[in-house]
């Protein structure tokens, strides 16, 4: 709790110590969740405009939830096989 209150007192600091807090702060009262860096794909440089709106496209965006739910899943039976070996 200190850290939130930390976190409201201070008035000036730099952009990157902000983004730092502010994503410690969203961690600790919400769900985790993870940023993701994407360039667009070599060869589909014709396709920068499409591109740049995928992130906003919930279409898209509940597709990569269902491959991460996919992943997660795949990667869990995985260790609990792992597991059982043993």
């Amino acid at each position: 709790m200190w850290k939130i209150r930390k976190w409201f007192e201070r008035k000036s600091v730099s952009k990157k110590e902000y983004e730092e807090e502010k994503r410690e702060f969203e961690m600790a009262i919400g769900k985790p969740f993870i940023n993701l860096k994407i360039e667009l794909p070599e060869g589909f440089e014709d396709q920068r405009t499409p591109f740049l709106k995928l992130e906003y496209d919930e279409e898209f965006l509940d597709e990569i939830k269902d491959l991460i739910k996919k992943n997660l899943l795949f990667k869990r039976e995985n260790a609990e096989a792992t597991a059982t070996d043993n």
